[in-house]
């Protein structure tokens, strides 16, 4: 298998570790860029195998500024990006009545306008591949309305971006699909305070798992598998698609009879 280098957001925890993880497992050079330091440290605590295997930077993919800099790194060191994975992403919580206006903004700029400056900085080095993949990582909560606003709303407009790149970048052979996933056991409900304590985390996840008809809450590899499998060869007629990895929780029915 040629070895290829893939961009991964938000890196450094969760879903984007565990990509990280699987595609520095199958030979690929994988740069990581995460907002915080301590998350880096901590994702290498976990991992230490990854340690001078994936090239870990800290930079905001909020700040074109920085994505210049990191763009200047990837092409003096690698020369080309084969997959980008826009994964970075933060958790609010609030209704319209409840959510800050600030808070509003920032979860789009996050979640949202990130995903769509890093892609444009990173556009050469992707049309370099002859055949590069950019995969999106968004949440069911963008196709049915979550508990935050914001949150549901730059989701949805993620897969919107996704579709509107695939016509747009296809030209170049450049791929764009979205992953959706459902209720994943990562840090994120806990790193951005949507819970107050690991007890209420377990007892969110416990609550929210008879909703899954598969039976359980997902975890990171169920994302990362067919997330590695969209950046691949294998995935070469696949583009525009909205795909969700949710245990089943889009088509729960109460009127389905249980088992």
């Amino acid at each position: 298998m040629d070895k290829k280098v893939y961009l991964i957001s938000g890196g450094s925890s969760g879903i984007g570790l565990t990509i990280v993880n699987d595609l520095v497992s199958a030979g690929h050079g994988v740069v990581s860029i995460s907002r915080s330091e301590s998350k880096i440290a901590r994702a290498l605590r976990e991992m230490p195998h990854l340690e001078g295997k994936a090239e870990f930077i800290t930079s905001n993919i909020s700040s074109e500024p920085d994505l210049s800099a990191v763009y200047r790194h990837i092409l003096d060191k690698y020369g080309v990006v084969h997959g980008l994975v826009n994964n970075a992403g933060i958790l609010t919580k609030g209704t319209i009545e409840t959510i800050s206006t600030d808070d509003w903004r920032y979860t789009l700029d996050v979640n949202l306008t990130g995903p769509y400056i890093l892609t444009r900085a990173m556009l050469p080095l992707l049309k370099k591949a002859d055949g590069a993949s950019i995969v999106n990582i968004s949440s069911v909560a963008g196709l049915k309305p979550g508990t935050s606003v914001a949150y549901s709303v730059s989701k949805a407009g993620l897969d919107m971006l996704t579709r509107f790149l695939a016509g747009d970048l296809g030209p170049y052979n450049i791929r764009v699909n979205s992953v959706n996933p459902g209720l994943v056991r990562t840090p994120i409900h806990l790193d951005n305070r949507v819970v107050e304590d690991r007890d209420a985390y377990e007892a969110m996840l416990e609550k929210a798992r008879p909703r899954y008809p598969i039976g359980r809450i997902g975890n990171p590899g169920d994302i990362s598998g067919l997330v590695v499998f969209l950046l691949s060869d294998k995935a070469s007629w696949i583009t525009g698609s909205i795909i969700t990895a949710d245990g089943g929780v889009m088509v729960e029915n109460d009127l389905i009879p249980p088992k």
